[in-house]
């Protein structure tokens, strides 16, 4: 029998995880001749590796265990180098964590996604004693990689107690209390509410989001909507769930 929780995790990975992390790199993968950068690549990758593995293992758990756990076992059948014991550590501390805290990768490696061709990635130049990181090619893995994560958990529906494991990870995750970030989000939601800075989703149209810098200001002065340079792409509201989101309908 399968477990009610099942639908629950299916509905989070398509509308959350999907929607706002997977889509995001496959959005700006489309545009990757005009956006040649590396870190947004590795530092969404990175987050999507972070959440799968606190899936599977807990969202208390030691970041960097759960993390270099699915880099492991998940990214390691795209590319058994993954399966390395080393390059999981360094992928977390020195990619993860150093373009997260101090901006850029720590010492001994380098990225671009278009300096040097994709069969380059994870190999070591001797020139400078670095490791290359092909941007887009550590994206196009963790895509791969999260696919075969999700086909097994599709794959073992039936069995309820991992099922079940999952959901409550994903569930204490959804409902974890911060007594100060409470606070402070009660605070902020007066001080916003008092200089009426304040709109209904529902009375507002949406606009398309854009990677275009050109807007169209409105005679007003109040309103800035960005244009597109075409109709590929579409708004997705990126948000915490509630878990009575989750529910089916």
């Amino acid at each position: 029998m399968i477990s009610p929780n099942f639908e629950k995790i299916q509905k989070y990975l398509e509308k959350y995880f999907d929607q706002m992390i997977v889509e995001d790199l496959r959005l700006i993968k489309k545009e990757k001749h005009n956006f040649r950068f590396s870190y947004p690549y590795i530092l969404l990758s990175c987050t999507g590796i972070d959440f799968l593995g606190g899936l599977e293992h807990g969202f208390n758990n030691n970041s960097s265990v759960r993390f270099q756990w699915f880099v492991r076992e998940w990214m390691g059948k795209i590319n058994p180098l993954y399966k390395e014991e080393s390059l999981a550590y360094l992928i977390y501390d020195t990619w993860r964590s150093g373009i997260s805290h101090q901006a850029g990768l720590k010492k001994g490696f380098e990225s671009s996604s278009h300096m040097y061709s994709k069969d380059k990635h994870l190999h070591y130049i001797v020139d400078n004693n670095r490791i290359y990181i092909h941007a887009l090619q550590f994206a196009d893995d963790f895509i791969e990689a999260q696919q075969l994560y999700i086909e097994n958990i599709n794959d073992k529906a039936l069995d309820a107690q991992y099922i079940d494991s999952l959901w409550t990870n994903l569930s204490n995750m959804i409902n974890g209390t911060n007594t100060k970030r409470d606070i402070y989000f009660e605070e902020l939601r007066s001080l916003l509410r008092l200089k009426n800075l304040v709109f209904s989703a529902s009375s507002t149209t949406q606009t398309s989001s854009s990677t275009s810098t050109s807007s169209n200001t409105s005679p007003s002065g109040k309103d800035t909507i960005t244009s597109l340079p075409n109709d590929d792409y579409f708004s997705t509201v990126s948000a915490a769930p509630d878990e009575s989101d989750l529910d089916p309908k």
